[in-house]
């Protein structure tokens, strides 16, 4: 059985984000300008955008969590491009069972990788896989637990 990688659909949600956020638009301002930017298949846009409802119904929620992940380094203070990126793979956790944690923090790193700062990858490694981990969504190899 192959699988079909859903980074597209992924990519798309955090540029659209992204484009939100820096013309404050709506999605429906925003889209065309995206989709020109990076054309993309319909079911992947349709994913995309699930995500997108996803992080904006429960933006709030979303925050919190990345504040009380990053401690001392609020949300305020991060990379717009790395907030966009963790809000798509905190709404993939939270509400997108499909896909196993482990494949979203590996798509976040890469996502940041390519797209966001030199450090940010691992900034965003080092919070998924501590929300994981303590969510009980991936083994703890240190303490032996799920």
């Amino acid at each position: 059985m192959s699988t079909i990688s859903k980074r597209p659909s992924r990519v798309f949600a955090m540029q659209l984000l992204y484009a939100m956020q820096i013309t404050a638009g709506t999605p429906g301002e925003c889209l065309l300008g995206v989709l020109e930017s990076q054309p993309i298949h319909d079911d992947m846009k349709k994913y995309g955008m699930s995500l997108v409802d996803l992080v904006l119904e429960h933006r709030e929620k979303l925050l919190e969590i990345m504040d009380e992940l990053s401690h001392s380094w609020k949300t305020d203070r991060m990379p717009i491009l790395d907030k966009m990126i963790l809000e798509v793979a905190l709404v993939e956790f939270l509400y997108k069972k499909d896909t196993p944690a482990k494949v979203i923090i590996q798509e976040a790193v890469q996502i940041a990788n390519k797209f966001s700062t030199d450090d940010s990858a691992r900034f965003i490694n080092g919070l998924l896989d501590s929300y994981a981990k303590s969510n009980k969504m991936i083994l703890d190899q240190n303490s032996g637990q799920e």
